[in-house]
């Protein structure tokens, strides 16, 4: 369980190669009381860049996120992917890694 709980916070991926990384995250959003889910598919990364995969909630509302899944679906390359939670000024790396192709 990963918890946003400002307007500020975000979940990133960091990759390091061209590549061709997909990221699938289902998340679940509190506020006054009502649960709602969510989830958000990433359009595929290509390219070595910073990604935000999880967005900042709306005010008053916590985002909890509850699954995250990266692959590397290229058919040749590796890439190391390193995740992050960030609260808009203190970005802490949560895992790094490297994915191997297909």
């Amino acid at each position: 369980m990963l918890l946003l709980t400002s307007t500020s916070d975000l979940v990133r991926v960091t990759t390091s190669a061209a590549s061709d990384i997909e990221v699938y995250a289902a998340w679940v959003d509190h506020s006054a009381g009502v649960f709602t889910p969510g989830r958000t598919n990433t359009a595929s990364i290509t390219t070595a860049a910073t990604t935000t995969v999880v967005a900042s909630p709306a005010a008053s509302t916590q985002r909890n996120l509850k699954h995250l899944n990266i692959t590397n679906n290229h058919a040749s390359a590796s890439c190391t992917v390193t995740v992050d939670h960030t609260d808009g000024t203190n970005p802490v790396e949560l895992t790094s890694f490297t994915l191997l192709p297909g």
